[in-house]
């Protein structure tokens, strides 16, 4: 019966094994960006790896040599929470700034283990009737681990609560699938430490070989879960990486900008290099704190007085947000929380500015030539758009600068209230 359950376990673990490294992949082609808090989760894998591995290595490896695996697979356990939390913690935009910390208590493990292991007392088990030095620090090891288990697992739960408020007000329709996904991940965790407890105390009671019984199976499960999840539904949690010079990322090219039904600012995204925001070191923090937010409108309003890129009428949410360096979500929770504008007024309020002053500066330059020139793809969009944001509509404001002016030159006061005068619209 022993030999069906080895057999069993080795094929747990050699899955698990195959799953983890599979994952690392998909984690990886996210992006160089996204490594920031993928390299937390690929440890965890490494650590859950490691202790697959374990399995394999008690049927092929001789007792001497399984001694020193095992020095370096229970110290592995105790990278399984810390990992997960600083993941965590830096998909929630608050990275830890001494993330060594977390792993002092891993490398206390190691130590004892190597002691004991060249002082000729491996590690045991059966502490059951035994006191000897060993048993202790065999002890010490699975005490150690379950305390850190359970002070980890409610730091993860405390730091995903406010993860999920943040990301319920900047990310959108990405929030579910980020909820979704971390979901996976707290559970899966939370499964595992408690399939180890389960069997740790069947083993306590009935028979040894019960200590790990099960948590190879809520390994591989969890990495199934996870694999799944990254596979059919991809989920970023910090910007990726932007297109190269010459390329259009397909994304770009079909996502629908939230915005008014009358304007036409095209969702099409060109390929001009010099307006992706390549120049521009991206804030990549996936939820934007006071300084993030601070930083994206600085370079808003750079981007406003520079003019060009507003004025461009192949502009879109991604495109914006490339050259202002954040996500188009994070853009548009600036521009609607912090700016007061959805994205198509703000684009549309720099275009009529613009639009304003060169109507005065040039009043024989015909409207649908200045409409064009500032963005617009008609002279009836640009009306609908002037007349919404000024209360007038291009040709009064000529007209009213007109009289202004021949007031003002013939010595009469305009009686407008900001000394332009009022004259009826004037039908386009």
């Amino acid at each position: 019966m022993n030999d069906i359950y080895d057999y069993v376990d080795l094929i747990v673990a050699v899955a698990g094994i195959a799953q983890a490294a599979f994952l690392c992949l998909l984690l990886r082609s996210e992006g160089a960006r996204a490594l920031r808090a993928n390299r937390w989760m690929m440890l965890f894998l490494a650590a859950v790896a490691f202790n697959l591995f374990e399995d394999v290595a008690e049927v092929f490896f001789s007792p001497q040599s399984y001694q020193v695996v095992e020095m370096i697979f229970i110290p592995a356990n105790f990278l399984i929470a810390p990992a997960i939390y600083l993941y965590f913690r830096e998909v929630s935009g608050v990275p830890s700034r001494q993330p060594w910390v977390h792993f002092v208590l891993a490398g206390v493990i190691l130590n004892l283990m190597a002691w004991s292991i060249t002082n000729g007392m491996p590690i045991s088990d059966d502490f059951q009737h035994s006191f000897t030095v060993p048993a202790a620090i065999s002890s010490f090891c699975w005490f150690a681990i379950f305390a850190q288990a359970g002070i980890y697992v409610l730091l993860i739960w405390k730091v995903a609560h406010r993860y999920f408020r943040q990301a319920q007000e900047q990310l959108g329709a990405d929030r579910n699938a980020m909820c979704r996904w971390m979901g996976v991940i707290l559970g899966g965790v939370s499964l595992i430490f408690l399939t180890a407890l389960i069997g740790k105390i069947a083993a306590f009671f009935f028979v040894e070989d019960l200590a790990m019984s099960g948590t190879g199976v809520a390994f591989l499960v969890l990495l199934f879960a996870l694999s799944y999840e990254i596979a059919t539904q991809p989920v970023l949690f910090v910007m990726p990486d932007w297109p190269g010079e010459g390329e259009v990322d397909e994304e770009d090219l079909t996502q629908p900008v939230q915005g008014s039904e009358n304007s036409t600012v095209s969702a099409v995204v060109s390929a001009a290099p010099s307006l992706t925001g390549s120049d521009v070191e991206p804030i990549t923090r996936p939820l934007l704190d006071e300084d993030g937010v601070a930083l994206a409108r600085r370079r808003l309003d750079d981007i406003r007085k520079r003019g060009d890129l507003l004025l461009d009428p192949l502009v879109s949410l991604p495109k914006l947000a490339r050259a202002v360096g954040v996500s188009p979500n994070q853009l548009s929770y600036v521009l609607n929380h912090h700016v007061g504008q959805n994205f198509f007024d703000y684009v549309n309020g720099a275009r009529i500015e613009e639009a304003r002053a060169v109507l005065l500066a040039e009043p024989d330059r015909t409207i649908l030539d200045v409409a064009l020139s500032v963005g617009f793809n008609s002279k009836s969009t640009f009306n609908l758009a002037f007349k919404k944001l000024t209360g007038d509509t291009p040709s009064a404001v000529r007209a009213n600068a007109r009289l202004a002016a021949e007031t003002q030159a013939s010595g009469v006061t305009p009686d407008g209230p900001d000394g332009q005068g009022r004259t009826p619209d004037v039908a386009q």
